[in-house]
């Protein structure tokens, strides 16, 4: 298993996003069945997402003679990871409907919550899979997967476990739904309070980092290469 990949899944268990839709499932008087229907079907999204851009990678490395494709998409991935965090430090404009989150009065319900009220199971599902698009991290983790995989299988394995512990959260959510379902609820409204009151040094120091991290890689491996 790629290092890497296992690092950057680790940094992605914990998004604001992810976590506001598990909250206010388990406000719900049915926490369980909806909160499998999200974890079902955020994680074969994911996983699909995951297998095609891992095989389609390892097909494009197959048929050249090089793999320079890997630094120039670390490069890439560092650049927009850099402008990303620069734009939260500078409090710019952001597209995502959730980043205006910090402007609303504190009683008022945030975009996901106003989206997840009387949710269906059509709602939940639909849930799992917009908290769980491919973002900066996942495309930087298929790469290192793509690079340190020996084969396809190899590759699709380190898929399975990348969202295993991308899908954690969830997954004990589920799991304490089933056995402790107030003590549930109690945790991720906690972990929501705190994350949404440093939601701004958070996002800027984690991309920050993530962006220098992934241009030092790419400059690295290029200048290593005959």
């Amino acid at each position: 298993m790629s290092t890497e990949a296992l690092l950057l899944a680790c940094s992605a268990i914990v998004r604001p996003t992810a976590l506001a839709a598990l909250f206010a499932i388990l406000a719900t008087r049915d926490p369980r069945r909806l909160l499998t229907a999200y974890l079902v079907t955020g994680l074969v999204f994911a996983l699909a997402v995951g297998a095609l851009v891992v095989v389609l990678l390892q097909g494009l490395n197959a048929r050249t003679s090089t793999t320079t494709s890997r630094p120039v998409l670390d490069l890439v991935l560092g650049v927009a990871a850099l402008a990303y965090a620069g734009a939260a430090w500078a409090r710019l404009p952001s597209p995502w409907p959730v980043s205006r989150q910090s402007e609303r009065r504190p009683d008022e319900p945030s975009w996901m919550q106003r989206r997840l009220q009387a949710l269906t199971l059509t709602g939940a599902a639909g849930a799992g899979v917009l908290t769980h698009l491919p973002g900066l991290t996942y495309l930087a983790a298929l790469n290192a997967i793509v690079a340190s995989a020996s084969d396809v299988v190899d590759g699709l394995f380190q898929v399975v476990v990348y969202n295993a512990i991308w899908f954690s959260t969830a997954i004990v959510a589920l799991v304490l739904a089933v056995h402790r379902p107030h003590l549930a609820r109690e945790l991720l409204e906690r972990l929501v309070g705190w994350i949404r009151a440093r939601r701004r040094p958070i996002t800027v120091l984690f991309f920050g980092g993530l962006g220098c991290y992934l241009l030092v890689t790419g400059i690295v491996e290029l200048v290593a290469r005959p």
